[in-house]
């Protein structure tokens, strides 16, 4: 007899998250069988996936010439005026 896993088994077993592995489905890159209303995947067809499958690779931001910039207290940032304590309450204490 074949042995199947829920969304949440092969979404542990590819260490993903069970939305990832229902998306997956839906796009045709894994196969996938209703039974009585709930999503199975075959033992078989997580291995053949797991064999073909490439992931994608994180595209990295460049940091840009601003996240060299030394601290100050001239941020504009830090002179937004609001409810709790500003910076002018701190630098005088």
């Amino acid at each position: 007899m074949e042995e199947f896993y829920t969304v949440n088994q092969t979404a542990i077993a590819l260490k993903v998250h069970p939305l990832t592995v229902r998306r997956y489905i839906k796009e045709g890159k894994l196969k996938a069988v209703r039974v009585g209303g709930n999503v199975r995947i075959a033992l078989n067809d997580l291995r053949s996936f797991t064999q073909d499958f490439i992931p994608h690779t994180k595209q990295v931001r460049v940091q840009t010439a601003t996240a060299n910039k030394s601290f100050n207290f001239n941020d504009s940032f830090l002179r937004l005026k609001g409810r709790g304590v500003n910076m002018s309450k701190l630098e005088s204490s």
